[in-house]
């Protein structure tokens, strides 16, 4: 558990993003990590909604531009929204290659970095959350004062839901009891796919890109 610590001991928890590199006052400033790349992972076409004046898509569909195997068939013009999004892969530096989400069926969400905040993506319950990368991170955002969430996808088409993981795990945490932190997974991640209501995102896929409208 001592490996992959985020923070050094006795930081201030809204301090600890900082240490990442992560502006805390208005926006998030944040800086690529040279030599990391998506390698053919789409994942992003697919989880995330869309609401632009080019192009509408709901959550959890892949984006009608968005080719297996290809990646984005309008990638030169792509939306903004499209072009400025990475996901946590690309900014934090504790994030070994096994923690790609090509690989670790997992996506670290950028998005809430300002807020203190860790959202871990499961995409696929693979092999990877039971490892000790996996765990020691987690474990030491836990132990630093980090809220870290776990979002689950729900079926094509509908919002995701995202549970804080932080008390389920604070004993495990502390006894570093892997195997007790290893059940706080399991058991959260269960929760959320047996027991939320999943919202259907009602906005349809439209598209004005490359002079090809949909409805």
């Amino acid at each position: 558990m001592n490996g992959g610590v985020v923070a050094k001991a006795g930081v201030e928890p809204r301090f600890a993003l900082a240490l990442l590199g992560v502006a805390m006052e208005g926006s998030v400033s944040l800086s690529v990590i040279e030599g990391r790349s998506c390698e053919g992972c789409t994942a992003c076409c697919s989880f995330a909604p869309i609401r632009t004046n080019e192009l509408d898509k709901p959550a959890n569909s892949l984006c009608l531009h968005c080719a297996e195997g290809q990646g984005c068939t309008v990638y030169d013009i792509r939306p903004q929204v499209c072009r400025g999004f990475y996901c946590g892969y690309f900014f934090l530096p504790e994030l070994g290659e096994e923690w790609h989400p090509s690989r670790s069926g997992v996506v670290i969400r950028s998005e809430h970095f300002d807020n203190d905040t860790i959202t871990i993506l499961v995409l696929e319950l693979t092999a990877f959350l039971v490892s000790e990368s996996f765990a020691g991170l987690v474990g030491a955002w836990v132990d630093e004062g980090i809220s870290v969430e776990f979002e689950r996808l729900g079926p094509p088409g509908h919002l995701p839901a995202k549970m804080r993981i932080n008390e389920i795990l604070e004993d495990a945490v502390k006894a570093r009891d892997l195997r007790a932190m290893h059940t706080g997974f399991a058991w959260a991640l269960s929760y959320i796919d047996k027991t939320h209501t999943w919202e259907k995102d009602e906005t349809p896929f439209r598209s004005l890109l490359a002079g090809d409208a949909r409805v």
